[in-house]
């Protein structure tokens, strides 16, 4: 057997695995809630493998579905920390003095402070303590303490 027909023996091998589950995509849903049941309202689920991330936009009812490029195409099967990023909620406007480099006030205009409703450590795939294995379709619901 020469080079070319190894080759073309190994490239078929490689497309049939493909193409019998091999880089399959799966569909994950689920919701993201407080220990009491109030639906987290707003953010991101992310799924990472530190080198894949995959999104799922959480919807006002707690609700999402995790995505690759586009709504409902789903996620690679595979094992994946879980960390949640949280659209930040904006308060009161207004006007702030800083000081500047040399001690001189600098006037800026606030447009609103940030809040956070969740602990940071769910914004930290090495802290968050969620981690999925994605072998097939499934629902993943999040508990955030």
């Amino acid at each position: 057997m020469n080079k070319f027909s190894k080759f073309a023996v190994l490239f078929l091998v490689a497309v049939v695995l493909c193409l019998t589950g091999c880089g399959k995509k799966a569909k994950v849903t689920g919701t993201v809630k407080f220990s009491d049941g109030t639906p987290l309202n707003v953010g991101t689920v992310n799924f990472t493998d530190g080198t894949n991330l995959f999104r799922g936009e959480i919807q006002p009812d707690g609700t999402f579905e995790m995505r690759t490029f586009k709504p409902g195409d789903g996620v690679l099967k595979g094992s994946y920390k879980v960390y949640l990023t949280e659209t930040l909620q904006f308060g009161a406007t207004g006007k702030r003095v800083l000081k500047g480099p040399n001690g001189e006030d600098i006037e800026m205009e606030v447009i609103g402070n940030t809040t956070s409703t969740i602990d940071p450590k769910y914004s930290d795939p090495e802290q968050s303590g969620m981690t999925i294995d994605v072998k097939g379709n499934m629902t993943y619901d999040i508990t955030i303490e």
